[in-house]
């Protein structure tokens, strides 16, 4: 027989309140009860997320990142760019 969970309570008192729900509790459990929120980045946010996210993908070291970045910034480039170029010259 599954589980029960506890109702999430319409409104918390404070913050701490909010701190002891979640850390009893696991979001997994309530996945059906969550909105779908759209999150707005400014431009400058956006740029670095995407370039942790490429730099992932690419699964660079943080030794490499840090490499990459001050050859970028040498060049006066930024470091997709300076990525860019680099595999546009062995394709």
């Amino acid at each position: 027989m599954p589980k029960s969970k506890d109702k999430i309570p319409e409104k918390f008192k404070s913050i701490e309140e909010i701190q002891d729900f979640w850390d009893g509790h696991s979001t997994a459990d309530y996945w059906d009860e969550m909105d779908d929120v759209d999150i707005k980045l400014s431009p400058v946010l956006r740029s670095k997320l995407e370039l942790k996210k490429l730099y992932r993908l690419l699964n660079f070291s943080d030794q490499q990142i840090e490499w990459i970045e001050a050859k970028a910034k040498f060049e006066n480039l930024n470091s997709k760019k300076l990525m860019r170029n680099w595999i546009l010259e062995h394709v």
